[in-house]
């Protein structure tokens, strides 16, 4: 079983968390999510992470530790954030831009610092 874990950022307390990402079927779910320091995450090598695909929850995904969304924001950096649904911009909390939501199209996201 393929699986990888990616730091997420809250995109309302700006906290550091894990997802928990593995592949089945072609896609990859979500499953689980936990509160994680990012010199934590980066010494576990979670800053490594690269998921490229589609990506949906498990019906038991818990969320966002910090404010309990189940959604994402995956920025033109690359990077993730959690994401509640009623934004119409966003700004990232990894590099600062400013954009407005679109959809995802499976072209990846990551830890990294370049992708």
């Amino acid at each position: 079983m393929e699986a990888a874990v990616v730091l997420c950022k809250c995109n309302y307390s700006n906290k550091t968390y894990g997802v928990r990402f593995e592949k089945r079927n072609g896609n990859w779910i979500y499953n689980w999510a936990f509160p994680i320091k990012e010199s934590s995450g980066k010494r576990e090598g979670y800053d490594k992470s690269f998921i490229k695909g589609q990506i949906h929850p498990t019906e038991d995904y818990p969320g966002c530790p910090y404010c309990g969304a189940t959604g994402f924001i995956i920025c033109g950096c690359g990077k993730m954030s959690c994401y509640k649904g009623e934004l119409e911009t966003f700004t990232c909390k990894w590099c600062g831009k400013t954009s407005r939501i679109g959809v995802y199209d499976g072209s990846g996201f990551s830890s990294q610092e370049d992708v």
